[in-house]
């Protein structure tokens, strides 16, 4: 009995044997398995060691690396950077946007001096490719800085145009210019005003209106922007007019307003004498005059126009002889008539105007013949110091001029000489300037400081003789190079 119990053990284990194995290999898998997990922990933890010190390394190596000039630049010098930049691109323009979006994508510092610049986004234009919500980001970033409003065409609803003007009255505390540009609809222009007529513009230094209309009879409150009276803009100074109605009355000026610029775009428009009568002129510093019509009728009488402040004066009128006549302007310092073309001689433009304007020291004519730097222009103009003159021909410096004691050889002030607007045809007339410039040092003269701006002039050997009798600056157009 006992050797068959024996037997029986011994059975049991042989027939177990199987099933320990595996157990065993199991166990005997699980523990490599830990223990290579453990070796990668290890591992791991080693390489997390020695990231942590490359790191380290790294941030040292950059730390003694010379730092990006511009990077080094303070946030005000980086700044002036980007609008010098941007200055190139009118503000108003599409391109102006996604240039300054260009410059804030460089890099994170860009972009942060860009959002948080108050300067960069104070120019706003209410035209169809701007949104509501832009216009509203605009606002909020410009901070509490003057605010430029443009508007242009309108394409968009009535509804988000009302919704635009909502956030920007909001802020009109802020308004520092406002333009509105000529194609603004009729009712568009309606609407804007109808807006801006009630509102006070405490800050409000500058308008142009490209457009406008005008005040006839019976429509002075649809067409006549009240919100240019002192009342409503009590620092407004500057205000550009661009007249367009046909036999309007003449427009209003407020007072205070320091500097006026008007262009007849009509068909018949009537110069009156009384535009410049009201007290408000008075205080007139800057006029510029310009007619696209080329049929202003000036009933003028000379003398007339008494302007005791003024002193830059602008005339493109073809046909300005009484206009230029009737300006009384003691202070008068620069004097630009730059008409299209010249439907009176200069000599009969400026015919007896003896000293009239000896105040000047800046003038600028164009379209020139010998005539226009004749007596009658030397004698009105006896003590200019810097003259331009734009599309200058063969007959400017013609040599008869020479023969009159009166005429700009003999000016005793005249210090500088500007030529622009010239091609490569145009050069001919350089071997007359440099006759002109040694009658003038022959005469006891100093010598000049001399511009040419041209286009696509190559190289004349005429520019290498002219420094011999000037300090010659030249400018090509076509290169962009001095």
């Amino acid at each position: 009995m006992r050797l068959r119990c024996i037997a029986l053990m011994r059975d049991s284990i042989v027939i177990s044997n199987p099933a320990m194995d595996e157990l065993t290999q199991a166990r005997a898998a699980l523990a490599a398995l830990e223990k290579r997990e453990q070796e990668l922990l290890d591992e791991l933890c080693s390489i997390r060691d020695a990231a942590l010190l490359q790191r380290s390394r790294i941030n040292e190596l950059v730390a003694q690396m010379p730092i990006a000039s511009v990077n080094r630049l303070p946030v005000e010098l980086l700044l002036r950077t980007f609008q010098i930049y941007l200055e190139t691109i009118p503000e108003s323009c599409y391109d102006y946007f996604h240039s300054k979006r260009g410059l804030a994508s460089v890099s994170r510092r860009w972009r942060d001096v860009i959002l948080h610049s108050p300067s960069l986004w104070t120019t706003i234009s209410v035209a169809s490719y701007w949104s509501e919500a832009r216009v509203k980001a605009y606002v909020a970033r410009s901070s509490q800085s003057p605010l430029d409003i443009e508007f242009q065409c309108w394409l968009g609803s009535e509804g988000t145009l009302a919704a635009i003007l909502n956030v920007l009255i909001s802020c009109v505390h802020r308004w520092r210019s406002l333009t509105i540009q000529r194609d603004v609809t009729y009712l568009h222009w309606s609407l804007v005003l109808e807006k801006l007529n009630h509102l006070s513009f405490p800050s409000l230094k500058r308008v142009a209106i490209c457009n406008f209309p005008g005040s006839l009879p019976g429509q002075v409150e649809l067409h006549h922007p009240i919100f240019m009276h002192p009342e409503s803009s009590p620092h407004l100074e500057h205000i550009h007019l661009h007249v367009k109605v046909e036999r309007s009355m003449p427009p209003h000026i407020p007072s205070g307003v320091s500097a006026l610029s008007l262009a007849f775009h009509v068909s018949h428009p009537i110069w009156h004498p009384s535009l410049f009568e009201s007290p408000s002129c008075r205080g007139l510093t800057s006029l510029h005059i310009t007619d696209h019509s080329d049929n202003v009728i000036c009933n003028l009488l000379p003398d007339s126009i008494q302007l005791p402040l003024l002193e830059e004066f602008s005339c493109k009128l073809s046909c300005a002889r009484t206009l230029i006549h009737a300006l009384v302007a003691p202070r008068l310092k620069r004097f630009d008539y730059s008409p299209p073309w010249w439907r009176n001689s200069p000599s009969a433009v400026f015919a007896g105007l003896h000293s009239r304007f000896s105040s000047v020291d800046n003038l600028r004519l164009s379209e020139f013949t010998a005539e226009n730097l004749s007596e009658a222009v030397g004698l009105a103009f006896p003590n200019v110091c810097h003259l331009e003159l734009a599309r200058a021909n063969r007959n400017t410096f013609y040599s008869p001029l020479t023969e009159t004691p009166n005429n700009v050889l003999y000016w005793n002030n005249l210090k500088s000489l500007t030529l622009h607007g010239l091609y490569n045809y145009d050069l001919r007339f350089l071997d007359d300037l440099v006759t002109f410039l040694r009658q003038r040092l022959s005469a006891g003269q100093s010598k000049l400081q001399v511009k040419i701006i041209f286009w696509l002039a190559g190289t004349s050997s005429l520019f290498r003789e002219l420094p011999e009798h000037c300090y010659l600056e030249l400018w090509d157009e076509s290169k962009k190079v001095l």
